[in-house]
């Protein structure tokens, strides 16, 4: 249990090919696996996360990237990702990065911002 550094937040089987899933995890990654090459989500065969700049990470970093559900489109083209502060629609052919981003709750980040100077939370 002390190795435990990420957890699956969400998942989702797609609309039309019943042997691949999406899962999110708590580090604010999305990964598309195929079930017919493994059962375990030990490996996947894409991988939709956007790179954040080292100088942006904060202590709450962590905590508002955490998706906490995933759901993909009707046609299983597009997946809807949800964390603490956006709604990401991300094409799954195009891991690069999302098509479009929507903010959600945006009069939270300058609270959070200065929240991180203290030790409000503790991380478990």
């Amino acid at each position: 249990m002390e190795d435990l550094t990420e957890v699956i937040t969400s998942a989702e089987f797609h609309p039309t090919h019943c042997n691949t899933l999406a899962y999110s995890s708590s580090k604010g990654s999305i990964r598309l696996t195929d079930l017919r090459q493994s059962a375990l989500c030990d490996s996947h065969s894409k991988l939709f996360e956007e790179q954040e700049a080292p100088s942006s990470r904060s202590f709450f970093t962590e905590i508002i990237a955490s998706i906490s559900d995933v759901k993909l489109a009707r046609d299983g083209r597009y997946l809807l990702s949800r964390d603490y502060m956006t709604l990401k629609l991300w094409d799954i052919n195009m891991d690069s990065g999302p098509v479009t981003t929507f903010q959600v709750h945006e009069y939270l980040r300058p609270k959070v911002n200065c929240c991180t100077r203290g030790s409000y939370y503790l991380k478990f």
